[in-house]
């Protein structure tokens, strides 16, 4: 069996300047692995540069399944592996991976937030060592989705919940961000606490306590879209999301990057890494394009009306 796989190892084609084993990828993920959405799309574009698992390279996935604290033992697992180049989701993943590869394997981040004020990189055009990737810029949207709310909420509806995981890092600065645009706005803050999926059951019960609410994109509540995006119905409670996956399966809006165009940053960058480009010389890239998705079925649901002003400015409209 060995001697089989060593010969077609060898077989395979080989990129110029590639080992002669067939270059490996890890992923790693605190999210679902039921759910791998990031990853779908990152293979999607992997394949269309031609590298497609099993026949030009070996991809290996590790998923935290909404567990941060799993996460430093998966780097580990994906760093014995020996990968050619490591790509991680978020922040906690780049920080395990980078404790994991100690500087000895080439780190791709698909969405971290922030990434210079978090000291992940030194600046954006050069990032220095062996990490880089597509950034996100959530904090500095939160004002834009409270504006959203205050278009299309009736007067007098004026407190927001606002989602908080105790385990991500990224949503205290999110609370932070909310409370002073809130002000701006004449809103109050509920914030929501939970921890891991356990404390969602009462948080969903707290937050319906609101006027409506704020949902982040977080790897708890993201591989639970459906549950949130029906709970929010039921509860005839206004909801805007980070992103597009939410109003595409009945939420009723979301303002933020387009992710896939992240991904396919991502996937480019771990091409130019297979082929020999060092990721220092690599800019970390900041989303380019920012979406408004306004879901009018979901929106009529609950009494509001769009001003066509709100309505002019929308990316895509689902009807």
């Amino acid at each position: 069996m060995r001697r089989r796989t060593l010969l077609a190892a060898l077989a395979a084609p080989v990129p110029a300047g590639a080992q002669a084993r067939r270059p490996r990828i890890g992923m790693l993920s605190a999210a679902q692995a039921s759910d791998p959405v990031a990853f779908v799309h990152l293979r999607r574009y992997l394949a269309a540069l031609g590298w497609r698992n099993g026949e030009t390279c070996e991809i290996a996935e590790r998923h935290g399944n909404g567990n941060f604290a799993s996460v430093p033992a998966l780097a580990a697992e994906l760093v014995a592996w020996q990968p050619d180049v490591l790509v991680v989701t978020g922040g906690t993943e780049v920080r395990a991976a980078q404790a994991a590869a100690g500087g000895r394997v080439p780190i791709v981040f698909l969405q971290v937030v922030d990434p210079v004020g978090s000291r992940l990189v030194t600046s954006l055009a050069r990032p220095g060592g062996m990490l880089t990737g597509a950034a996100t810029t959530a904090q500095l949207l939160w004002g834009k989705r409270l504006e959203l709310l205050h278009d299309l909420l009736p007067a007098g509806r004026r407190e927001v919940a606002l989602f908080e995981n105790r385990g991500n890092p990224v949503h205290m600065r999110n609370r932070q961000e909310v409370a002073a645009q809130a002000a701006r706005l004449g809103f109050g803050v509920r914030a929501v606490p939970f921890t891991g999926n356990e404390g969602m059951a009462g948080a969903l019960e707290e937050a319906a306590r609101a006027d409506a609410v704020l949902v982040p994109h977080d790897w708890v509540l993201f591989p639970r879209r459906r549950e949130v995006v029906a709970w929010a119905a039921a509860a005839r409670l206004p909801a805007v999301y980070e992103n597009r996956f939410s109003p595409m399966i009945g939420g009723m809006a979301s303002y933020g990057a387009d992710l896939r165009e992240n991904y396919r940053i991502g996937a480019g960058y771990v091409d130019r890494i297979l082929r020999g480009t060092p990721p220092a010389d690599l800019p970390v890239v900041l989303p380019t394009r920012l979406e408004l998705v306004l879901n009018l079925g979901a929106i009529a649901e609950l009494g509001l009306i769009v001003p066509p002003t709100l309505l002019a400015r929308a990316d895509e409209v689902i009807e």
